[in-house]
């Protein structure tokens, strides 16, 4: 169909891309980098808590995402297998994405509502590996965006206050 669609013949699209791995990361990617534009664009608008900001992003995200869901799975399931060459494609947009994040916590960080002793990196780490792993939730549970934004809201309450009792 995309042979097709492009006006090639099926050969003609291997030329370009090394398997359908490859054509699923390139429209994906594509579909991202949209993502990311937006996301860099609506962050400076954002105010309030750092743990809000971030759960505003990532609700942008979920509206985005869980329309093309079944795509976003096969993305997420297909990246433990990809060669290098995609390894390096596709960690360029998710290089971005921790970077916002990353940002906005160490803004949380300057504004005194995080530990400077916390450690971001890890902090962006639990976050963007939690945000991956609900998409198969959302998949197996059927759940939808606002199902996901109010997981997104626990998980992040759950990172930002801690499981301690008080």
């Amino acid at each position: 169909m995309i042979a097709e669609r492009a006006g090639l013949s099926p050969g003609g699209v291997f030329t370009t891309f090394d398997d359908k791995v490859a054509i699923l990361c390139q429209i994906l990617a594509e579909q991202r980098e949209s993502l990311i534009c937006e996301i860099e664009q609506l962050v400076p608008t954002l105010t309030g808590p750092v743990r809000d900001r971030i759960e505003a992003v990532v609700s942008l995200c979920h509206a985005r995402e869980v329309p093309r869901l079944k795509m976003v799975v096969a993305y997420i399931g297909a990246s433990y297998g990809w060669n290098q060459k995609l390894e390096e494609q596709c960690g360029q947009l998710h290089r971005r994405l921790r970077q916002v994040l990353g940002e906005m916590l160490q803004d949380g960080v300057d504004r005194g509502e995080i530990r400077p002793e916390a450690g971001l990196e890890l902090l962006v780490e639990l976050i963007t590996s939690a945000y991956e792993r609900n998409f198969r939730t959302a998949h197996y549970a059927g759940l939808r965006a606002e199902d996901l934004d109010k997981r997104v809201r626990r998980q992040l309450n759950l990172l930002f206050d801690g499981a301690r009792t008080r």
